[in-house]
């Protein structure tokens, strides 16, 4: 109700007036409004509708079937990990993708797991990745299609000894920029309610809710003449949020999320910065970059930096690229820079923003989105400037702590990142950085130093809101405790966690252990 009374409003003093000379909130901002899904968007717009799903996003993802895998038309190529001495093997039945993964001995076949595939994730233009579903729970598999080269390899992260097989979590991190809003089971990393297929108008344009009633009552606004606020038009907006827009997934790295936020809190028209700080690792005279930062390389442009320059001023996110004339992008670069009419221009791009690999994902290439003259030089270690919050120029120390450790636990881990993150640890209250301490001891192996500092501060309630978080923290202190022979202690803590987290399957998995440690068979057995 309270985003209909704001509507009625909205509207009658728009009419009244004509136009809007003081910003307003968008209605779809309510967190009220409901996410309704792209072919209710079709409804009105299906000439848009058609050209969007032909894009890279509108194919982000989708089920795994011959029409929507490039597999179809590859060789079905088989990889092997000489690592792990594991081998992949997809194959169709009927209209559906498996994936076996075999060991060989010798001649024999001494190990062999087959699974379903029930996603693939990638619009093609790339790579197609793949992912399994078991009651709600969604996990990566080890296998990826690389469209380009069509070549078979493992999926980037799995390579160097670091293939995790079958268990890879997809959160709400990754399934929030590579697919459209996915009801995810609050407690878990992975479990989803349910999950659309691939990038959609609402991503973009915020919930769509509110703005299909209004316009089945039947009102309409000109919006040649005045903005609708019932949705967000990106075009609409002031150019810091409009790029707000493009760099909530095309802005890849370390992201950290403002206290109290998700990763699906952010809508169009809204500061991203309110909502998470996104870092990327800076060096000396660096020109490599990694595969969604068009952002990052776009900033750091002089087109950029001297126009009133977006994302969409090149780009028109209802068009895929390869429908586009050849002409398309030189003709963008001619609005802005004059040129001899007897001088012949041809594909500018080529030069000013040339196809290079990236730094994280191998057998692809891509535009580098910086514009300018590329010289191509080599990083090295001690070049390491620090990471830098690409969307937020004043971080607060807090994030500066948690970019630190979760770039060393996720990305590289090199000991600096962990120096860093002490180094503003330090600057915090242990009201605050409590938790911090414990991820950043727990990432040092430093068991007894979690110990000591959960039995100086046992009585207080430092852990936070964030309910995942606070339930890592306790699986962190159990673990800690369980392997000082604290049994009792740690499956204290084993139990919190999990009352927090109950679909969290990591947690689940440990207290059954501890649970088998102690020699509670019938109660291990209950979790597992």
């Amino acid at each position: 109700m309270r985003y209909s009374v704001f509507l009625f409003f909205f509207f009658f003093f728009s009419c009244q007036r004509g136009e809007i000379t003081s910003y307003v909130e968008y209605a779809n901002h309510n967190d009220t409004v409901k996410y309704v899904g792209k072919e209710q968007c079709r409804m009105c717009h299906a000439e848009i509708y058609d050209s969007y799903i032909e894009t890279g996003m509108g194919k982000s993802f989708h089920f795994a079937t011959k029409e929507h895998s490039d597999l179809m038309d590859s060789e079905m190529p088989i990889i092997h990990d000489s690592i792990k001495n594991l081998s992949y093997k997809p194959f169709w039945k009927n209209d559906s993708l498996y994936l076996k993964e075999f060991r060989l001995k010798g001649k024999d076949t001494i190990h062999v797991l087959v699974k379903k595939v029930d996603y693939k994730i990638g619009s093609g233009h790339h790579t197609n990745s793949h992912l399994f579903e078991i009651n709600g729970y969604v996990h990566q598999m080890p296998y990826t299609y690389y469209t380009q080269d069509k070549i078979a390899d493992l999926p980037p992260g799995f390579e160097d000894g670091h293939n995790t097989r079958f268990s890879r979590d997809i959160g709400l991190e990754c399934m929030s920029c590579h697919n459209a809003f996915s009801q995810h089971e609050s407690g878990s990393i992975n479990k989803y309610k349910s999950i659309p297929s691939g990038i959609d108008c609402e991503s973009c344009h915020g919930p769509g809710e509110v703005h299909v009633k209004q316009k089945l009552a039947g009102n309409i606004i000109d919006t040649s003449k005045y903005i609708d606020y019932s949705i967000v038009n990106p075009a609409k907006l002031p150019l810091d949020l409009q790029f707000d827009v493009c760099q909530r997934c095309h802005l890849q790295g370390t992201a950290v999320l403002a206290a109290g936020k998700s990763f699906t809190d952010f809508k169009p028209g809204q500061y991203l910065h309110d909502f998470m700080d996104v870092y990327l690792p800076k060096y000396k005279n660096e020109e490599s970059f990694i595969m969604a930062s068009h952002v990052d390389r776009l900033k750091a442009s002089a087109c950029f930096q001297n126009a009133e320059m977006t994302c969409i001023t090149c780009h028109n996110p209802h068009k895929s690229v390869s429908t586009l004339s050849t002409t398309y992008f030189d003709n963008k670069c001619m609005q802005c820079h004059d040129v001899c009419e007897e001088e012949e221009i041809q594909n500018c791009t080529s030069c000013h923003m040339p196809n290079s690999t990236t730094t994280d994902i191998m057998h692809v290439s891509i535009t580098d989105h910086k514009i300018g003259i590329h010289n191509k030089s080599k990083i090295s270690k001690e070049d390491f400037l620090g990471l830098v919050a690409i969307n937020n120029d004043n971080p607060n120390n807090l994030s500066k702590a948690k970019a630190y450790l979760k770039h060393y636990e996720s990305f590289e881990s090199n000991p600096v990142y962990l120096d860093s993150s002490k180094y503003y640890l330090d600057k915090l209250p242990i009201e605050t950085s409590f938790p911090l301490y414990v991820k950043y001891y727990y990432l040092q192996k430093e068991y007894k130093s979690i110990i000591n500092l959960e039995m100086q501060y046992s009585e207080a309630n430092f852990f936070g809101e964030n309910k995942i978080e606070k339930s890592i923290s306790l699986s962190r202190i159990a673990e800690s405790y369980a392997l000082s022979n604290m049994n009792e202690k740690a499956l204290s803590y084993y139990r919190q966690a999990n009352k927090l987290s109950p679909y969290h399957l990591d947690i689940k998995i440990k207290l059954g252990v501890q649970l088998l440690r102690m020699k509670e068979l019938s109660l291990a057995k209950k979790e597992f």
